[in-house]
């Protein structure tokens, strides 16, 4: 008999990883406001080992609650709630309603008639206007 596997997913581990984020965030500005930075120098590390092992500690805390954030959401289905989202079939009556009608094909003489009156249409309302306008 297969042995199941149960894999235990916190509900709240999206917030975990963003206040790991923020207290990275919060770290990192300790340590940038260090002597280390300050005086450019690796030797002055033992004055900034607080907020050189606060970096590290939420750091990997971080990467941690990232890695198990990736692993449950590729595990867990997605589910749909919204009733929106979700399929409904569609019945031939909706497809048949839904279609274009098709329109007569013209041919090329009705085509350059047709131009052809546009723009005779055009000019003449191009000389009224003119016309108006002297």
């Amino acid at each position: 008999m297969a042995k199941t596997v149960e894999i235990k997913i916190p509900d709240d581990i999206e917030y975990r990883v963003i206040g790991n984020a923020f207290g990275l965030l919060i770290a990192s500005a300790g340590l940038l406001a260090g002597d280390m930075v300050r005086n450019r120098s690796f030797d002055y590390w033992p004055v900034d080992i607080v907020p050189l092992a606060l970096v590290l500690w939420m750091a990997f805390r971080m990467y941690r609650n990232f890695l198990s954030t990736i692993n449950a959401s590729q595990i867990v289905p997605v589910q749909v709630n919204h009733p929106d989202l979700v399929a409904t079939p569609v019945r031939n009556e909706q497809v048949a309603s839904g279609q274009i009608t098709s329109k007569p094909s013209y041919s090329a003489e009705q085509v350059v008639e047709e131009i052809a009156k546009r723009i005779e249409v055009q000019k003449a309302e191009a000389l009224k206007k003119n016309k108006f306008t002297n």
